[in-house]
């Protein structure tokens, strides 16, 4: 077969594109630090770095949902213990305005501050947290408990509704508490004889205004047995906060993990080798080089080179 001279140049030149080719695709990867520049680059590679990207984005969402939680839990958890200290406040004034040497006018006294304990269980109870109450069940924008209403409101407005974040793959965890789930102890409660805190306190005023002996003797053993019951169920109702906190920060530390596993094999995917990155581009460059010095010797020149 006669090989013309422009079979030869079309060969050079095809073998010439090929090598630049290279040399271009090295100079990519070194500026890039990819190895993995489109999936036909490495079919299985680029499905396993979807995947994974896919698992790096559910991750960080994860963890934006375990933040989130985590503020919520302690904004619910500073709300009790102001709850608590209040319960405490209203304990002492009990064992005070039961005394026998306390008289109508200390009672009186001790009733005005009590109904205005009840305006801080209240305030305590509409803490919020993101621009939402968090003692609200699912009713977020509505606060639970009015303190503005004369005579006072004690109803709660909210619901027992559940708040649950996903902090994992099919995991989610409750972040809310509720001061009254209808249940026959809650918590803060909506007055009206539920034995809530709220309704004791009530109860403690009216009795401290009563002035009679029975009222005097409800001071001194139902009304501080209802006291104890509340702070038994506050400090239950805290102890699941805490709860709820660690096995947040479990989540946490687990999330982080994922995170680094994942990246490392996303990067083990698609990241090269700066320095084999770096020699194979010195390489393609050199071959590239070469090939042309040694196509302008193999071309012969044409009949106008020699008519010059």
């Amino acid at each position: 077969m006669r090989i013309t001279q422009e079979s030869m140049t079309r060969r050079l030149l095809a073998d010439l594109q090929a090598s630049r080719e290279r040399v271009d695709r090295a100079q990519r990867e070194m500026m890039s630090q990819k190895q993995l520049l489109k999936p036909s680059d490495d079919p299985v590679g680029a499905q396993r770095a979807i995947l994974t990207r896919g698992e790096l984005d559910a991750n960080v969402q994860h963890q934006a949902n375990v933040t989130q939680a985590r503020g919520w839990m302690e904004t619910t958890d500073d709300a009790y213990s102001e709850i608590i200290d209040i319960l405490h406040r209203a304990r002492a004034l009990t064992v005070q305005g039961a005394n026998d040497a306390t008289g109508p006018a200390g009672r009186e006294n001790i009733a005005l501050e009590i109904d205005q304990l009840v305006s801080a269980v209240k305030q305590a109870a509409n803490t919020s947290f993101g621009g939402v109450y968090v003692l609200a069940g699912t009713e977020t924008t509505t606060r639970p408990y009015d303190t503005e209403t004369i005579p006072p409101d004690d109803t709660y407005a909210g619901n027992a509704g559940i708040v649950a974040r996903e902090i994992g793959p099919g995991i989610s965890i409750q972040i809310n508490s509720v001061p009254d789930d209808g249940s026959a102890t809650p918590l803060l409660g909506s007055g009206g004889g539920d034995g809530g805190l709220i309704d004791t306190l009530r109860n403690i005023s009216a009795h401290l205004r009563g002035g009679a002996a029975a009222d005097a003797d409800a001071l001194r053993s139902t009304d501080l047995a209802a006291l104890e019951r509340n702070l038994d169920g506050l400090n239950t109702a805290r102890a699941n906060v805490g709860a709820t906190v660690n096995r947040l920060d479990a989540a946490d530390a687990r999330l982080g993990a994922t995170e680094l596993a994942a990246t490392k094999l996303l990067s083990e995917i698609e990241d090269v080798d700066f320095a084999e990155a770096a020699l194979n581009l010195s390489s393609q460059q050199s071959v590239y080089d070469a090939a042309l010095r040694t196509g302008a010797r193999i071309i012969q020149p044409s009949l106008l080179d020699f008519l010059r």
